[in-house]
């Protein structure tokens, strides 16, 4: 699967010794670098997969900078502060253990975007590799901590550090034995907190499911509660994707990591607020008290950025847990930021996590998944129109369709073979009857 999500498959099926060198040149002829960074999550195959980048890169005179396991803004952020022509990191996100992935990232850390996706695709088809010309006069740097630790202070640098260390702030982390296990305790420790590490070591598989929904949460908001941890993060294994966790309710939708970060930089002198189409309205009602719009892009950090920049907004993000400040050099979803904006926001106003929640507006949501294959999403998106024709349709990615008080989303996944269905509504009833009608229309055709 190849989209501005990266470019994924299944080990060995999908991405193989072969497909890992064809992709690897092409991205080389799409961007002509100089100095790529990589980096990888802990999964299995990710140790074999650098090293064929690594061995492609050095071949065509490119430097390389390896920062090991670490998380995916981490990557994006070295290639800004660093100069750096582009970097690679290496994982499937949220996806099983079984999955691998290339994520593509450009000058100043931004993902590959829709036109140098069709480049790469172009140079994928010409099929061709061209060995240097010369000796080629390349180096390799591994684990820059220095580089990393500029991520961390670029984080640091959003906030009130003082105010958080004197909270002295006791915090529980499960990063799932991925990408965030070493980078988040080590920004949790430079904002004074005392940290209960679990799950924190890369060197060992996945405990649970990749994708950090409450379900998959359980065994964790177990553990949180037997420590005296006043508030818990849980991440995906390239920790992009934040959930929180607080000592009554334990794990909670990721829809609310998104809102609550965006609080700690009010108020902003920015208007406006970008998220995509498949995020709860409760950004709407929180940024609405504060005099701000919120616009919604297509689904897709590339597209939730690109929208960003295009409309100079102040905050942004998704929901599914991904926080997009600015103003921190990784300029894309980002746990270390959510992480220190939600400590930031509980010293401003000296309050607890759950406390925070309660004053949030209520969630009703549901997010279904349903296979693609032998699916018309043509005539599945014409039934769903003529059928909800009170609402008011957005054709920008997939169908969405709004009403007055709920709205529903389906489209193609750009990370996995399946059909996305997410509906909201201002209550549980009317969410049950929503999602209902619009799956019966879907796993029709």
């Amino acid at each position: 699967m190849i989209s501005v999500s990266g470019i994924r498959g299944k080990i060995p099926g999908g991405l193989n010794l072969e497909s890992i060198l064809l992709y690897t040149n092409a991205f080389i002829e799409t961007i002509q670098p100089k100095t790529v960074v990589l980096g990888r999550d802990s999964r299995p195959s990710g140790l074999f997969i650098e090293n064929l980048i690594t061995g492609v890169l050095l071949s065509k005179g490119i430097h390389v900078v390896s920062l090991g396991i670490v998380p995916t803004p981490t990557v994006k952020a070295v290639v800004k502060s660093s100069k750096a022509s582009a970097g690679i990191m290496i994982s499937a996100s949220h996806n099983p253990l079984i999955w691998n992935a290339f994520k593509l990232i450009g000058k100043n850390g931004f993902f590959f975007n829709k036109t140098q996706i069709d480049a790469l695709l172009y140079h994928l088809e010409k099929n061709k590799f061209r060995p240097p010309s010369h000796m080629p006069n390349s180096t390799l740097k591994l684990f820059a901590r220095d580089q990393i630790q500029s991520h961390i202070e670029s984080v640091l640098k959003r906030v009130d550090v003082e105010s958080i260390k004197k909270r002295k702030y006791k915090v529980f982390v499960d990063a799932v034995n991925g990408g965030g296990s070493l980078v988040i305790p080590e920004l949790l420790k430079q904002l004074g907190c005392k940290v209960y590490e679990y799950s924190c070591d890369p060197t060992k598989v996945f405990p649970r499911e990749p994708e950090p929904t409450p379900e998959a949460l359980k065994k964790t908001s177990r553990e949180m509660k037997r420590t005296d941890a006043q508030i818990g993060f849980a991440l995906d294994p390239d920790a992009d994707r934040l959930v929180l966790l607080t000592p009554f309710k334990g794990a909670i939708s990721e829809e609310y990591t998104l809102p609550m970060s965006a609080r700690s930089v009010l108020p902003s002198s920015g208007k406006k607020m970008v998220i995509n189409l498949s995020t709860s309205f409760i950004n709407e009602d929180v940024m609405a008290k504060e005099g701000k719009i919120v616009l919604r892009s297509a689904v897709g950090e590339a597209n939730v950025v690109s929208e960003m920049l295009a409309e100079k907004a102040f905050f942004g993000g998704e929901g599914n847990g991904g926080v997009i400040d600015p103003m921190i050099d990784s300029y894309g979803r980002d746990s270390l930021s959510g992480i220190a904006h939600i400590l930031n926001l509980m010293a401003r106003e000296k309050s607890g996590i759950d406390s925070l929640v309660d004053e949030m507006p209520q969630i009703y949501m549901q997010k279904v998944a349903i296979p693609i294959r032998g699916k018309d999403v043509s005539k599945i998106f014409k039934n769903l129109k003529d059928s909800f024709y009170a609402g008011v349709p957005n054709e920008k990615d997939g169908l969405r369709i709004e009403f007055e008080n709920s709205w529903f989303h389906v489209r193609a996944s750009n990370t996995e073979p399946i059909l996305r269905v997410i509906a909201e509504a201002r209550s549980q009833s009317d969410l049950k009857n929503l999602i209902m009608e619009a799956n019966t229309i879907v796993e029709k055709y």
